[in-house]
């Protein structure tokens, strides 16, 4: 009976593979495709975000409007335009006056062209937003480094649940973050009408305009964000209970999730707070911020895990929590210095409204892949102790590599808004292609270097070697998926700013049936992310061929 079961599991790993690999190839290659040679006549066509205004038969003076020129443009005069202004960028200061008065007059009504979607300017605020999203994970990725070296594989596989608890409920709320990003830039950019460009616009104005547009998202977030924490500190037992998490991890984690539910009020607000440096293109100030707070983190984790307090998860727990709280109100500080700073109110109807139009649907969305997250997790506590501390490894290495397509997405949902409703769609897809043409290529290089990391470097984090021989086993999977979760990540953006929301949750519900579907089949953690791997590539792929 024995030798047949082990031959029934040999089978459904071969299976697996067999799926997994040759999917995530062609599935990569298609991507690579579509970012790199789509067909110059899908210019003169509409792509499903850039949600042009109604078509209107009204003229002006014999012209015809603006949004009805936009809709209706002849692929000879958007040829025209785009040589016109190409002549206009390279004619020196001052000389756009010589121009002639019949491109003056064909382009009264018209925006002037920015170069907003160059990689070269894209790469400029990516980079420093790169390094405010790696932090976090990173800082957990030493946290798992310091409670396994100091705990052993016991104390790693408890912050499997304990992180769990912590991080889906942080991803739960995830939506108000973005919501204030679409809310923000659209105020701060114009709202797309006629006078969404003006340039009588001042500063103080677009700034006042996105503190009241994100005033909402932040009073939502501050108030969940005191639930939640006395939820955690009131109720952590129960929700492991729930968890149906093993009896000698439940001390070690229940510690982990009072402690770091204690700071989730400062995690919830910070999200919404680091969403308005986005949207006005700072980068470089919640990088400084971040990077302070991550020195901060490394030095209580070294004092409370290692040396003196030897105190385990829970120290470990305290030192992000300190470092979350530090970071946060210098954040506060920062807004506030600026003239940025939202203030916290009961939001009113119409306020309620507009928050929804957002919250409302991406929270389906969210809920929808924490729900996946959570799926997997219970079927790596069903492989045993020594699979679930090397699952939360390998988890671990996913969300912090995966969060190199972050900067991406949030180059979408900051400069598509007001291109998409301003319906500049030349330039949105221009934007939009140059974000798919970056995603592609990040992805391939940060998935070899989450596959070395896997394969060669298991040791800083477990001192464990069956543990280690876990992650190494998932090395190969791993590696195709931080790669199509990075390009799905920054289609994400794209598909925020135009709101198309049903379809984001249609598909959403498709590939996580898929996926638990697929579950029931897996024997081991290289199964369960290549699972993960097929529910994100195909979301990307069907998502990059919607927008084009």
């Amino acid at each position: 009976h024995t030798t047949r079961h082990k031959s029934y599991l040999s089978r459904r790993r071969h299976t697996m593979r067999r799926i997994v690999l040759p999917s995530s190839l062609i599935i990569t290659g298609a991507l690579f495709i579509a970012a790199e040679y789509r067909p110059a006549s899908a210019l003169a066509g509409q792509p499903p975000f850039s949600l042009r205004p109604p078509v209107t038969s009204l003229q002006r003076g014999g012209r015809t409007t603006g949004h009805a020129r936009a809709a209706f443009t002849p692929p000879g005069e958007l040829l025209d335009r785009q040589n016109r202004h190409r002549r206009r960028r390279t004619l020196p200061s001052g000389s756009l006056r010589t121009a002639s008065s019949d491109d003056d007059a064909n382009d009264e009504d018209e925006p002037p062209v920015k170069d907003d979607s160059s990689k070269r300017a894209m790469l400029k605020f990516a980079i420093p937003a790169l390094g405010i999203y790696l932090t976090n994970p990173l800082l957990s990725n030493i946290d798992n480094s310091f409670v396994g070296r100091t705990v052993g594989a016991t104390g790693l596989a408890a912050l499997s649940p304990a992180t769990l608890c912590i991080d889906q409920a942080l991803y739960l709320f995830s939506f108000l973050g973005r919501a204030a990003t679409g809310l923000a830039s659209r105020a701060y950019n114009g709202d797309g009408g006629d006078d969404a460009n003006e340039s009588s616009s001042s500063e103080e104005d677009a700034k006042e305009r996105m503190k009241e547009a994100a005033s909402p998202a932040l009073s939502v977030a501050a108030i969940c964000g005191v639930v939640m924490s006395v939820l955690y500190a009131s109720s952590a037992p129960r929700a492991l209970d729930a968890l149906n998490v093993d009896p000698a991890l439940r001390t070690s984690a229940a510690s982990y999730v009072r402690w770091r539910g204690a700071a989730s009020w400062a995690a919830m607000v910070q999200a919404v707070l680091l969403s308005l440096f986005m949207v006005a293109r700072d980068a470089v100030t919640p990088l400084k911020i971040v990077g302070c707070a991550a020195v901060l983190n490394v030095l209580g984790d070294a004092a409370l895990c290692a040396w003196p307090f030897r105190t385990g998860c829970a120290g470990a727990a305290a030192a992000t929590a300190v470092a979350t709280l530090f970071s946060t109100g210098w954040m506060v500080s920062a807004l506030r210095g600026r003239g940025m700073l939202p203030r916290l109110k009961v939001p009113n109807r119409d306020e309620c409204g507009k928050l929804l139009g957002f919250t409302g649907p991406l929270l389906a969305i969210t809920l929808t892949r924490m729900a996946g997250f959570m799926n997997m997790q219970r079927r790596a506590m069903m492989l045993g102790m020594e699979s679930l501390a090397g699952y939360q490894l390998c988890m671990n290495l996913l969300i912090f590599f995966i969060l190199f397509g972050e900067p991406l997405s949030q180059l979408g949902q900051t400069k598509l808004p007001s291109l998409i409703d301003s319906s500049r769609t030349e330039e949105a897809m221009a934007t939009f292609k140059s974000i798919i043409t970056l995603s592609t290529f990040a992805a391939l290089g940060v998935g070899g270097v989450a596959y070395l990391t896997a394969l060669l470097g298991p040791g800083m984090f477990s001192a464990d070697a069956g543990v280690q021989a876990v992650a190494k086993s998932a090395a190969p999977v791993l590696f195709f998926a931080v790669s199509q979760t990075i390009v799905g990540i920054a289609v994400d953006g794209a598909m925020m700013a135009s709101r198309d929301f049903g379809f984001m949750l249609t598909l959403g519900l498709g590939s996580f049936m898929l996926q638990a579907k697929l579950l029931t089949y897996c024997n081991s953690v290289a199964d369960i992310f290549g699972t993960f791997t097929i529910r994100l590539g195909s979301y990307a792929l069907l998502s990059v061929g919607r927008a084009l």
